[in-house]
This record gives C-alpha cells, sequence and structure tokens, in this order.
C-alpha cells in the first residue's frame, strides 16, 4: 500500500499483509497472506511545532485476534484487500 491509501483508510477496511515481519529477537511477528482489520485510528502529535499529526492504524487479525499497530512508514507491507463501504455494522465494533 502506498503512503497515500494509507491515509485514506477506514475503520473496518481489510488489509493482506504481503510479506513476514519480524520484532527485535528476529522472530515473525506478521505472518504473511494474513489478513487484518482495521479496528481504531489514531492521530498523535508530531513532536515538533508546525509539523503535521502522526497517524497510526490499530489492526487485528481476523484469524487469532492478535493486535498490531501500523504507521506510514510499515504500511508498505501490507495490501489493501477489502475496502469497507458504508457505516461499520453495530455488532463489528466492539
Amino acid at each position: 500500500m502506498t503512503k497515500r491509501e494509507f491515509v485514506k483508510l477506514k475503520k473496518g477496511d481489510v488489509l493482506l499483509a504481503i510479506r513476514h515481519l519480524l520484532n527485535e529477537r528476529g522472530e515473525v511477528d506478521i505472518r504473511e497472506n494474513s489478513e487484518w482489520r482495521v479496528e481504531k485510528i489514531e492521530y498523535q502529535p508530531a513532536s515538533r511545532q508546525g509539523r503535521k499529526n502522526i497517524q497510526s492504524v490499530k489492526v487485528i487479525n481476523l484469524a487469532n485476534g492478535q493486535k498490531h499497530s501500523i504507521t506510514r512508514e510499515n504500511s508498505t507491507n501490507f495490501l489493501i484487500y477489502k475496502r469497507r463501504r458504508g457505516p461499520v455494522p453495530k455488532d463489528k465494533i466492539g
């Protein structure tokens, strides 16, 4: 996904991990071809004045419930798989 597509993400969109992501110890943190749903979009203020807010997206794995946070820098490891149209149903919010 490009950085431009990352900014347009909405709650309920489903992402596909296109490569393995490793943690600090070298273990696989996110498996390739796993599906993730956007749960929450957060904006954090930048450290310097005059800079734009930093967007962070909380995603949840559809298979095992694992949660992860992605930013513009590591969003290139994901692909938009299904885009949500319209409001999110109440049973999918919680």
